[in-house]
C-alpha cells in the first residue's frame, strides 16, 4: 500500500505546475542571496576593517526565503486536494489515511532535501570563493560549515512537515499559508521583543532552528546548545504533522 501511495504522490508532484515554481524560487533566492551577500562584502570590504561573512550569512536565502517557499509547497499539496475534491479519490485509492500523509512527506519532503541539500553546499562554497578576504574566516570543511550541510535540508525536511500539518489541520490554502507566515515570520519576533514574554522566547520552535542554524545576534539565552536545538524543533515539527494526522482520520474528506 505504502509502494501504491509513494507512486500516487510522485505524479501529483511531477504533473502539477505549483512544485516546479516552488523549486524554481527556492533555488533562485538561494543563490541571489549568496551571491549578493558575497559579492557586496567583496566590494565593500575585507576581514581586517570588520567586515566578515559566515556560511550561515551566506545559506541565508535558502534557510530564509527558500524554505518558507517550501512551506508553502507543502500547504498546496495538501490543500489543493481538499479544495478540488481529488483527496476524496485519494482516500478511495488508499483508506489508511495515515499511509497517504507519510507518503506526501516523504515525496515532498524528499525534493526539499535535496533540493536545499545541493543549494546548502553551492550557496556556502562558491559564496566564499566570492567573498574574498571578508570570507577568509569561512571554513568549508570545519564545524560550522558541517552543520549547516546537513542541517538545512533537515530543517527543510521538518518545516516540510510542519506546512502538512497545518495545511491538513486548516484545509483552506490562504489560511494555512497565512498561519505559517504570521508564525515564522511575525509571532516568535514579536514575543521575543516583548519584556513581559521574552522568557518565552528559548522555548519557541522557529527561534531555535535559528539557534541550530545560526548562533549569532539573536541575544537569547538558550538553555541547551544547538543540537538540542534541532532536536526540540524536530518535536515540534512531529507534533503538528501527527495532529495534520489525526485531523485527516477524524474528519470527513
Amino acid at each position: 500500500m505504502i509502494t501504491h501511495a509513494l507512486n500516487a504522490e510522485r505524479i501529483k508532484l511531477l504533473s502539477t505546475r505549483s512544485p516546479y515554481w516552488c523549486v524554481a524560487l527556492v533555488i533562485v533566492f538561494g543563490l541571489l542571496f549568496s551571491l549578493l551577500i558575497s559579492l557586496t562584502s567583496n566590494a565593500n570590504g575585507n576581514s581586517s576593517d570588520g567586515t566578515i561573512v559566515s556560511a550561515g550569512d551566506l545559506s541565508g536565502g535558502v534557510t530564509n526565503f527558500g524554505i518558507i517557499v517550501l512551506m508553502i509547497m507543502a500547504v498546496l499539496a495538501i490543500t489543493s486536494e481538499f479544495r478540488f475534491g481529488t483527496i476524496r479519490t485519494t482516500f478511495q485509492a488508499v483508506p489508511r489515511r495515515e499511509v497517504v500523509m507519510g507518503a506526501k512527506a516523504t515525496v515532498y519532503g524528499g525534493l526539499g532535501f535535496v533540493v536545499t541539500l545541493i543549494l546548502g553546499v553551492l550557496t556556502i562554497v562558491v559564496g566564499k570563493l566570492l567573498s574574498g578576504d571578508a570570507g577568509s574566516a569561512i571554513d568549508l570543511t570545519g564545524s560550522t560549515a558541517t552543520r549547516l550541510y546537513w542541517g538545512i535540508p533537515v530543517y527543510a525536511l521538518l518545516c516540510v512537515m510542519i506546512g502538512l500539518g497545518v495545511g491538513a489541520l486548516i484545509r483552506q490554502t490562504a489560511g494555512a499559508i497565512v498561519a505559517l507566515m504570521l508564525w515564522s515570520l511575525v509571532v516568535e519576533s514579536l514575543l521575543s521583543a516583548i519584556p513581559k514574554v521574552r522568557e518565552s522566547a528559548p522555548y519557541l520552535p522557529f527561534n531555535n532552528a535559528s539557534h541550530f542554524l545560526d548562533q549569532r545576534g539573536f541575544e537569547i539565552d538558550y538553555p541547551w546548545g544547538p543540537y538540542v536545538s534541532l532536536l526540540y524543533f524536530a518535536a515540534w515539527a512531529l507534533a503538528i504533522f501527527g495532529l495534520g494526522v489525526w485531523a485527516v482520520r477524524r474528519r470527513d474528506a
